[in-house]
């Protein structure tokens, strides 16, 4: 019972003292921080957040850079829980249709969201999923506005 109590107490006062670091020491602190953007201090322009969400062609565009860097990287290395087996899944995207992007609310204006359906094929094994059967399935993609003036992937 001590234990639980002590275990309280410390994760109390962990929570505390990370807190304390987060908070300016005082008034100034506050307005400087405020002032002085990161975009001001490297002495660039931001171009604005458009009012627009990212276009059908942005989204397609960059979910096929996605999967061109999956390709680079040689696939996605997966490993068969059941079996322990290693394998390494090669991914061929043949098509990408944007069916809505939301922004979150949570999130920084020009952050959004987007849904897609893919047609893609998959092979393991070596094979080329250039040969495969390609099937149709669900997606998303985060796609946020970069202050140089373009849609990136999040």
């Amino acid at each position: 019972m001590n234990v639980r109590y002590a275990a309280l107490l410390f994760s109390m006062l962990l929570v505390t003292a990370c807190s304390e670091k987060d908070k300016p020491k005082n008034e100034d602190s506050i307005a400087t921080s405020a002032a002085l953007s990161p975009t001001q201090n490297a002495g660039t322009t931001a171009v604005p957040v458009p009012e627009e969400e990212p276009s059908d062609a942005v989204v397609r565009e960059l979910m096929f850079e996605e999967y061109r860097e999956l390709e680079k990287a040689g696939g996605l290395p997966v490993t068969a829980t059941a079996t322990g087996q290693n394998l390494t899944i090669r991914a061929k995207l043949f098509d990408a249709r944007k069916e809505k992007c939301t922004p979150s609310p949570q999130d920084p204006p020009g952050w959004y969201e987007c849904e897609l359906t893919i047609t893609l094929s998959l092979a393991t094994g070596g094979k080329d999923p250039a040969n495969k059967k390609p099937s149709e399935q669900g997606a998303r993609i985060g796609v946020k506005w970069d202050p140089s003036g373009k849609w990136v992937a999040q």
